[in-house]
């Protein structure tokens, strides 16, 4: 999916009535600029709720500006510290943290809203274009970052040549899949949520050389990196076994664990073979 590297969502730090929105997705706004403002409903925990945020936003701009000072952070980094605290200190108004374009409005003028509850969502167009896909644990494993990549979006008509900038540190819960983020020189046209095809030009790894070439329809029960193929021992039975995979080529599935070379595999009819069944070995001209 294509995106900003940086995709802020933009909340009043008290809950109130919104009074105004100046903005809609789609518009271009300035750093600084004013977005949107809130009529608090009450006081009391909410004046100490914005007493707390001051604090918290004066502090942390008391340590950036120490490590500015060292030349331990950016001119940048200083600038979104000072915006913080000008942002806390009146939190009924709303304005941009950085240049950049909304990508989705939340709320609407006269809507009652939560502390902290989404108002607008903001794309920092300084931060660059990138497309994030999910890729296979045993391929993950393979890519770097600085690999090139090559992307094709669908409405642009033409492929873009970027390179990996992040590899996911963990895996997705439910898929096992990690996420990896590709930096792309993206002409103007390109806009968040776009959807991309990407070819990862990543460095074979030792497995891969060594990975053993089984026909798709070997494979059974794939999940991520994860199959079952039946091994016909030397009696003729069929075996169920476990094998991790590397990925599909043209001609078949990498296996990279579970199988060494000289294992007979069964292909035709895989999907109707049972642990443990005499299996009968074609002649390779029947």
């Amino acid at each position: 999916m294509v995106g900003y590297k940086r995709e802020t969502e933009l909340a009043f730090n008290a809950p109130g009535v919104v009074s105004s929105i100046s903005v809609d997705a789609g518009d271009r706004v300035r750093r600084g600029q004013r977005l949107a403002t809130l009529r608090r409903t009450s006081v009391g925990s909410n004046a100490d709720e914005a007493a707390m945020a001051r604090a918290n936003a004066e502090r942390d701009l008391a340590r950036t500006q120490e490590l500015f000072d060292r030349g331990f952070v950016s001119q940048a980094r200083l600038d979104d510290a000072r915006l913080a605290v000008e942002r806390a200190r009146d939190s009924s108004i709303l304005t941009a943290p950085a240049d950049g374009i909304i990508l989705r409005r939340r709320a609407e003028q006269s809507q009652t809203v939560g502390a902290g509850a989404s108002i607008l969502a903001l794309g920092e167009v300084g931060s660059g274009i990138v497309v994030r896909t999910p890729v296979a644990s045993s391929q993950a494993a393979r890519i770097r970052v600085g690999d090139s990549a090559r992307v094709t979006i669908a409405e642009m008509g033409a492929a873009l040549t970027g390179r990996v900038a992040r590899v996911g540190a963990k895996g997705n819960d439910s898929t096992g899949a990690f996420e990896v983020e590709i930096e792309i020189a993206a002409p103007g046209d390109v806009r968040s949520g776009m959807v991309a095809e990407v070819e990862i030009a990543a460095a074979a790894s030792a497995g891969d050389l060594a990975a053993i070439l089984v026909p798709t329809l070997a494979l059974l029960d794939a999940r991520a990196d994860q199959g079952v193929v039946f091994v016909v021992d030397a009696q003729n039975i069929a075996r169920r076994r476990a094998v991790r995979t590397a990925g599909v080529t043209n001609d078949g599935v990498l296996v990279v664990e579970g199988l060494i070379a000289g294992d007979r595999v069964v292909s035709a009819g895989a999907a109707y073979v049972r642990d443990g069944e005499p299996v009968r070995i074609a002649d390779a001209g029947a």
